[in-house]
């Protein structure tokens, strides 16, 4: 039966043979879809990740608006580079580390989140002093290739002194631990970099933008079909992808939510195929985003 299901990829050909509840759920899960800005993001990660050790390593920037997918990138990277026990050192070594910002410039309280991440238990009433001795010796023995930070704009919540103190521990932990920075964020990520003019000069960005009517949106909304399980394919004409960047702006996250909730949509009216009325109706697509015209 699923030989059925040709306009589908082969992943997705058995989930089409599944019952409506259990499509559903699928399809309202994450997924990785590759196109070509993303391929770009992964391959100047890999780059980073062989560099060798030097006194003043590269970073790397990915700014983006939210919703561009900026988080998917780095998690895909981080699954692709898995953390696995080190039969002969005896150590867990852990190549990609990726810590969430906080929501300010605290730098025991990013120490803290950085213990958490990489498993370590958070020490009982420690000075920040403590904290950082802490998480260097438990880094150095894990033996990371990259620190990804996420969300960095978060910044910007403290004061400009602040930032200057919490942007120096980075340039630090970096030049301490002779790994590269991966800061992933929005535009006031950048922005936030700036205040820094030593460490804003090792830092290459690479910017994510709102997706345009072009070969490559569309290249993008037809592997997206193709791994909706819907049993009949569907139809996207050239009117509607031109709509789909009207409604979503271009941003990833709103064109997967949109095409996720047509396909629910689909499967519970037993059409089975996102049609061109469906899709090409800008009102129904913006009710869908709990949006008006």
């Amino acid at each position: 039966m699923n030989d059925e299901f040709s306009h589908l990829f082969p992943s997705s050909r058995a989930v089409a043979a599944l019952s409506a509840e259990e499509r559903i759920h699928r399809i309202r899960a994450d997924r990785w879809i590759n196109y070509p800005r993303a391929e770009q993001a992964l391959a100047k990660l890999e780059v980073l990740l062989s560099f060798p050790q030097r006194a003043r390593m590269p970073n790397l920037l990915i700014v983006g608006a939210s919703g561009m997918g900026k988080t998917m990138i780095v998690e895909k990277f981080a699954r692709d580079h898995a953390s696995h026990f080190d039969k002969i050192s005896g150590r867990m070594h852990m190549p990609v580390v990726v810590v969430q910002m906080v929501p300010g410039p605290d730098e025991k309280r990013f120490y803290k989140r950085l213990l958490a991440t990489i498993g370590a238990p958070e020490p009982p009433r420690a000075t920040l002093s403590v904290v950082e001795s802490l998480t260097l010796r438990l880094l150095s023995e894990i033996r990371p290739g990259m620190l990804i930070i996420d969300e960095v704009h978060s910044l910007q919540a403290g004061t400009v002194r602040e930032q200057a103190r919490f942007l120096n521990m980075l340039r630090f932990l970096g030049n301490e631990l002779r790994i590269p920075l991966v800061c992933v964020g929005t535009q006031q990520a950048r922005n936030a970099l700036r205040t820094d003019d030593q460490l804003v000069r090792r830092f290459e960005a690479f910017a994510l933008p709102p997706w345009q009517n072009d070969q490559d949106f569309a290249g993008l909304v037809g592997s997206l079909l193709r791994t909706l399980p819907l049993r009949q394919p569907s139809e996207i004409t050239d009117t509607t992808l031109k709509r789909l960047i009207e409604v979503t702006g271009g941003i990833t996250a709103s064109l997967f939510s949109l095409m996720g909730m047509l396909a629910i949509a689909a499967i519970e009216s037993g059409e089975e195929r996102i049609t061109l009325g469906a899709g090409g109706d800008k009102r129904n697509m913006l009710a869908l985003l709990g949006e008006t015209v």
